[in-house]
């Protein structure tokens, strides 16, 4: 029996309530320590941090999405941002000379924010039937840029007169808000065994989800492609910030970029929600991981703020439905008592993913390109790219991450078990 249909969409409503404040807070963190450094690296260092306790923690991660009531997982996970955002913003308030502790909070709240999200990935399938998931799944994707779109705008208001704290203080106000309301939500649960588990029994239950998935190839394909474009993805788009800025010079125009690449996301998650049921999931997964190739290339190679924010929001434009269905997939294929363990998996291999694109896209991008390449005899196109204007050796990077990114999409979908799992998803 399942609970109200009004249900999961008040409970998407309350978490991106909580969200804008979160990324509010995000967006002025990252341009007091751009400010600060005046390097790219350390926003790449925070956003390696945030990740490092689901690449060594994600087995245990999932087996407390999987054993705890759901809920509670993510009321956790919720709390525990809220307090680390407080501590961080306390730490830049006071930086002198190293961020060290920075990204030790970091650290801690990135534990929290793979048990939250672990969580509610687990929570869409109890919620609704199985016709209904690329919608709420898509529901969920669309929180992160809808908080985009507002944010961006709101922080710019903000910062500058007012400075970081009012902003901490509008993000503790919707997390009291969107979290407390939360709590007494009459979230659907599943039975649990009772009585302790053996440590034995633990440690295999923390690599279930991986047993899962290497029974079952055609997904471990797919995950791993995912991966890949975790990878490409992660590194580069962390490097927008000082990206728009170095190619405009102007705070206005960094606002409306911004505004325009969440809008993009945004623009792509509103039409799956509306579209509600994809029978041809990877014909769509993969058709937008071609668009975000092609405009990553035109994102690097332009220099007007209209073709850049065109550029960007093209490449948005798919992300938050192809990450919507291909969360659709994996749930329609797996047991419910075992989702947050291969949900858990799946953060595993975006958490080795990730902190390998953020190591190398920062050095890349403030050291090594300026190091190599002068010295270099260049294609006529490479030079054409380097010497367009400010921001040349990022905008490089976009056109590199853009071919490797076809090259992995070429490469997963030549695989039939792959292109059959539209087909084989009705089979189980």
């Amino acid at each position: 029996m399942y609970p109200s249909k009004a249900l999961p969409y008040v409970f998407f409503g309350l978490q991106g309530f909580s969200m804008l404040g979160s990324r509010m807070t995000s967006i002025a963190i990252g341009l007091k320590l751009f400010h600060e450094t005046g390097q790219s690296t350390p926003l790449l260092l925070l956003a390696l941090f945030n990740e490092l306790p689901l690449l060594f923690l994600g087995g245990w991660i999932g087996i407390a999405a999987d054993r705890w009531k759901r809920k509670t997982a993510i009321i956790a996970g919720d709390t525990g941002q809220a307090v680390c955002t407080l501590l961080l913003v306390i730490c830049l308030m006071n930086i002198h000379s190293t961020l060290w502790p920075v990204y030790g909070i970091a650290a801690v709240q990135g534990l929290f924010v793979a048990l939250q999200s672990t969580a509610t990935s687990a929570m869409i399938p109890l919620m609704v039937r199985d016709e209904e998931l690329d919608r709420m799944n898509a529901m969920k994707e669309l929180l992160f840029p809808l908080a985009g779109v507002i944010a961006p705008s709101l922080t710019g208001l903000l910062y500058e007169p007012y400075g970081i704290s009012i902003i901490l203080a509008a993000d503790l106000l919707t997390f009291l808000v969107g979290t407390g309301v939360v709590a007494f939500l009459p979230l659907p649960e599943i039975k649990h065994e009772e009585g302790p588990l053996e440590e034995v029994r633990i440690w295999n239950d923390a690599i279930q989800g991986f047993r899962f998935l290497w029974k079952n190839k055609p997904l471990l394909y797919l995950l791993l492609y995912f991966g890949w474009w975790n990878f490409i993805l992660n590194g580069p788009l962390e490097l927008a910030i000082p990206f728009f800025l170095q190619r405009t010079g102007s705070s206005d125009a960094l606002t409306l970029l911004l505004g325009a690449m969440n809008a993009g996301a945004l623009a792509g998650a509103a039409a799956a929600v509306w579209w509600g049921h994809f029978r041809y999931k990877i014909r769509f997964i993969f058709t937008g991981s071609i668009l975000t190739s092609l405009m990553f290339v035109l994102l690097g190679t332009s220099t007007q703020v209209i073709m850049l924010g065109a550029a960007v929001f093209l490449l948005m434009l798919p992300l938050a439905m192809t990450g919507a269905l291909f969360y659709s997939i994996l749930q329609r294929k797996m047991p419910l008592s075992l989702q947050g363990r291969v949900f858990a998996a799946y953060g595993q291999l975006c958490a080795v993913t990730a902190p390998l694109s953020f190591l190398i896209t920062g050095p890349l991008a403030d050291q090594w390109l300026e190091r190599l390449l002068p010295g270099t005899k260049l294609s006529p196109w490479l030079t054409w790219i380097i010497d367009s204007e400010n921001g040349a050796w990022i905008g490089f990077i976009f056109v590199v991450s853009g071919i490797l990114l076809l090259l992995g999409a070429m490469w997963t979908l030549s695989s039939r078990q792959v292109r059959r799992l539209d087909s084989d998803i009705d089979d189980l």
